[in-house]
């Protein structure tokens, strides 16, 4: 409605056409007039249909932001430094939690019987009511602290996240900690996803950044608790492998661009002010 008012419209941090239905390109190029995104690859997209795209830098660049260093972190939290560290983001809603928490309870069940030291700290998205979490972790007898208002900190002690795929995953890549990244839905929602998503390799965004599959997928059925243990050891167990995934997720923060993208829409926006009559 703006645009047909004749109201110049600036869109900031378009649609994500590249993964859900890319003709939708051409709709949003009809009502908008400029288009500040936040993924490198976007532009390219629309250039086409609408040349005033401009890539502004992910604003999660000036969020994740580490406070404390890990040993720090480990003590305040009651975590013991000489444990390997496996840091659980299960996801910010419910229904995320209900389908993901589970297999992350299985694969903890799975690393504590084979003897060795690991521990899994709960990294609780504010979104998420502790309680039934914590009762889940209480029924499956296994000792995984869940902590608030700290994930930043959490991930930067962690060798290794377990990570349901959405911004979390960013997160993780922006603080340089390997990850397998984790995704289920119900049957319904995996079947329209097959049909709406095409040209799409990975659902996981440091892997769609990078070009190539910098860090394990594990989604649907390949999510379980053996699948999400396996893929983290073989991480784990590789020292060489480790540092290479924290090489390429240092080149998926520099193709994130640099921080003040908020700044750059905002001046975008000032730059089609001046231009109104």
């Amino acid at each position: 409605r703006a645009k047909r008012a004749g109201v110049p419209v600036l869109y900031y941090i378009g649609p994500q056409v590249w993964a859900w239905r890319r003709g939708r390109v051409r709709k949003v190029a009809r009502r908008v007039d400029r288009l500040a995104v936040v993924f490198p690859f976007e532009p390219a997209l629309y250039a086409a249909r609408l040349p005033g795209v401009e890539f502004v830098g992910h604003p999660l660049l000036d969020c994740v932001r580490v406070t404390r260093n890990r040993a720090d972190t480990l003590r305040l939290y009651g975590l013991d430094p000489a444990r390997r560290t496996i840091v659980l983001l299960p996801g910010s809603r419910r229904s995320e939690i209900d389908r993901l928490l589970p297999v992350f309870l299985d694969a903890v069940r799975l690393f504590a019987a084979s003897g060795e030291r690991y521990q899994f700290p709960l990294a609780l998205a504010h979104t998420v009511p502790r309680e039934p979490v914590e009762a889940r972790i209480r029924a499956a007898g296994l000792e995984v602290p869940v902590i608030e208002g700290d994930t930043y900190n959490l991930i930067a002690a962690a060798e290794l996240a377990l990570v349901s795929s959405g911004t979390a995953t960013l997160e993780c890549a922006l603080l340089e900690c390997p990850m397998v990244i984790t995704y289920r839905v119900s049957r319904l929602t995996g079947a329209l996803a097959r049909l709406l998503v095409r040209g799409v390799r990975n659902i996981g965004m440091p892997n769609i950044v990078a070009g190539r599959e910098v860090v394990p997928e594990l989604l649907q059925g390949r999510a379980s608790g053996a699948g999400i243990v396996a893929a983290a050891r073989a991480i784990l167990d590789d020292p060489a492998r480790h540092a290479e995934i924290i090489v390429a997720l240092r080149e998926v923060r520099r193709r994130l661009g640099r921080g003040g993208a908020a700044g750059r829409a905002a001046a975008i926006a000032l730059e089609i002010l001046r231009g109104v009559p």
